[in-house]
């Protein structure tokens, strides 16, 4: 399991730690950051009616993309479906403590091939202690219409790509475990592939 180190400690540095719904958002300053500010273009081209939490990783990607991800042989190793389960990390993501699900697609095989994404119910109670938390991670904001992201182009030698995507009721998050412009891409590509198939018409 050589992906599982690598995702331990990436997780634990750019995802929020301890990030409950109810904690505290009062702490987290923004800090300064060199990298480019993400592109605001993550709103799909059509928007279902209401947000629907999935319960398991196949639930939250169309099957177009879980057999992209069997071609580039992803397996998805953790999640509620997946071969380690929701343990395959020593800690709960915050994502997960928030009521969602994270599920990690890899190749123990390769240590830079390997991609996190969650999904979580938001709420009011629980959206200031989230922003708090990214905006204090140095991930750049920007606001498109409805929706509100935080993250983070990384490069291919060190920094993971990273976006976060929040809606007035949801939080998406994707962590490709090799960074630079076209791994951005491809998650702003998968966010919204999420997006609608999460958000379900009545």
């Amino acid at each position: 399991m050589r992906t599982q180190a690598i995702l331990t400690c990436a997780l634990a540095v750019v995802l929020l730690a301890g990030c409950a719904p109810e904690a505290d958002a009062g702490a987290g300053s923004p800090k300064p950051t060199a990298s480019p500010t993400p592109s605001a273009s993550a709103t799909p081209t059509a928007r279902p009616a209401h947000f629907t939490q999935p319960k398991t990783c196949a639930e939250a990607l169309p099957a177009s993309r879980l057999d992209a991800f069997a071609q580039q042989g992803l397996t998805l190793l953790g999640g509620p479906e997946g071969k380690f389960g929701n343990h395959y990390t020593a800690d709960p993501s915050p994502e997960q403590q928030a009521g969602g699900i994270t599920c990690i697609w890899g190749d123990d095989e390769s240590n830079v091939s390997s991609l996190t994404i969650s999904v979580a119910p938001l709420y009011t109670s629980s959206r200031a202690v989230v922003v708090a938390s990214l905006v204090g991670q140095g991930l750049n904001e920007k606001i498109d219409g409805e929706l509100t992201l935080y993250g983070q182009f990384g490069d291919e030698n060190t920094e993971p790509a990273i976006l976060n995507v929040l809606r007035t009721d949801s939080w998406i998050s994707l962590i490709s475990a090799q960074g630079g412009d076209s791994a951005y891409d491809t998650v702003l590509t998968i966010s919204n592939e999420v997006a609608l198939s999460v958000y379900l018409a009545d």
